[in-house]
């Protein structure tokens, strides 16, 4: 814990708001978490201990990750990035951005799950294009991830042409 206090105050602008110290603060955290946890799990393994508490620290530094990544974090990021004037309106704005981005990659999933499905038959062709569109659809998200101010990665501006 004192690595990460240590660190956001390091690199912490002075004008960051506390919730956000506060998200990243504890993301840091629950990534960092293994480095207890492994030898803790190995040692509560080998010495035959109840290893319930550390399947309670396990699960909950996963679920907390889980939520932080797929729900917090992007909320607050969208939160951030809206341009609206009120509390309510950017919040609002940041769930819509992420619903859409989410419904988009629901979609594309559920065309994967129906090509699989209409290829089961040939495997070894449905094994290609099962690791062709999810290569493809990796390589979208990550650029779709890396891209700023919320603009697809094959979007064009019309200015610079």
């Amino acid at each position: 814990m004192g690595m990460v206090m240590f660190t956001l105050r390091y690199f912490a602008g002075p004008d960051v708001p506390r919730h956000i110290l506060f998200t990243v603060g504890y993301t840091w955290f629950c990534s960092l978490s293994f480095i207890i946890l492994v030898p803790a799990d190995i040692w509560t393994a080998i010495s035959d201990h109840n290893n319930g508490g550390i399947s309670f620290f396990w699960s909950w530094s996963y679920w907390s990750t889980f939520l932080l990544t797929w729900a917090v974090v992007p909320i607050l990021q969208g939160y951030e990035d809206a341009g609206d004037f009120t509390v309510k309106e950017r919040l609002k704005t940041s769930i819509h951005v992420n619903l859409v981005f989410y419904l988009i990659v629901g979609a594309v999933a559920f065309c994967g799950l129906i090509l699989l499905i209409l290829l089961h038959r040939n495997w070894l062709v449905s094994a290609f294009l099962v690791q062709l569109l999810a290569t493809a659809v990796s390589n979208w998200v990550f650029d779709c991830t890396i891209t700023s101010d919320n603009q697809l990665p094959y979007a064009v501006d019309l200015e610079t042409l």
